[in-house]
């Protein structure tokens, strides 16, 4: 949260900067404006996704996304079992955006930017273990910083209303995560064979996680009941979607 804040406060700078260079210049680009902009994709993701466009040339803008969390409940089927997990996530994205089009703010464009994620999941997952039924009490954190480059197209409604649509944006993020689930469907501890078998049913899931799947590791507390698995390094990301705005 620190580092997004202080992300936006060096954003802020720069457009402050930008201004001030186009003030002192003979040819002041005139036609710069403000798109307000919403994804609303990003409800499904438990956030929701506003921030703004400044176009401060014909051909460039500086872009902020904010997300703020807003609980959102997900079904999940686990050993043929159903579930509900709660997510939220909080999200931060600067980025600095070309267009190749002749018209201002419109058309195809590229925008390498920065990319905050704070993820959280809870509730409770039912399954079997050991021919038993079994209930975990999960939890995942997973923060991540990292930069990407977009390929998306935009297009303005008589002149006011924008739509954004993000092709494809590859993304390399530094990330850190954990997930705890405890078995509290009793108060037995488990043994031996159940500490056994829990483990290898988190490592089936995890080894089809791409690249980062055999690198999660796995640790049991027999007597506690609990699964934890983390992880710190890199992970890969990919960006799409969509927005609509409003041109000031």
């Amino acid at each position: 949260m620190k580092k997004a804040l202080l992300v936006t406060s060096c954003f802020l700078v720069v457009i402050s900067c930008f201004s001030q260079d186009e003030e002192d210049r003979s040819d002041f680009y005139t036609d710069r404006s403000l798109i307000l902009k919403w994804s609303p994709s990003s409800l499904s993701t438990g956030k929701i996704t506003v921030g703004g466009e400044y176009n401060f040339k014909k051909k460039n803008s500086l872009e902020v996304f904010f997300g703020i969390p807003v609980a959102k409940n997900h079904k999940l089927d686990y050993d043929n079992n159903s579930s509900t997990l709660s997510t939220k996530g909080f999200s931060f994205l600067a980025g600095y955006r070309y267009y190749f089009g002749k018209k201002p703010h419109s058309g195809m464009y590229i925008e390498p930017y920065y990319k905050y994620l704070h993820y959280q999941a809870s509730g409770m997952i039912h399954g079997d273990l050991n021919g038993e039924s079994a209930s975990f009490d999960t939890h995942l954190d997973y923060k991540g910083m990292g930069l990407g480059a977009q390929i998306g197209v935009q297009f303005l409604i008589a002149k006011r209303i924008c739509l954004d649509f993000f092709i494809l944006g590859p993304e390399a993020n530094s990330a850190k995560f954990y997930t705890t689930a405890t078995d509290v469907s009793s108060t037995i501890p488990w043994t031996t064979v159940d500490a056994d078998e829990a483990e290898q049913d988190i490592k089936d899931v995890l080894k089809d996680i791409p690249l980062v799947g055999k690198k999660i590791g796995v640790q049991v507390d027999q007597n506690a009941k609990t699964v934890t698995t983390s992880y710190k390094g890199f992970v890969p990301g990919l960006r799409f979607g969509a927005s609509i705005g409003f041109r000031l």
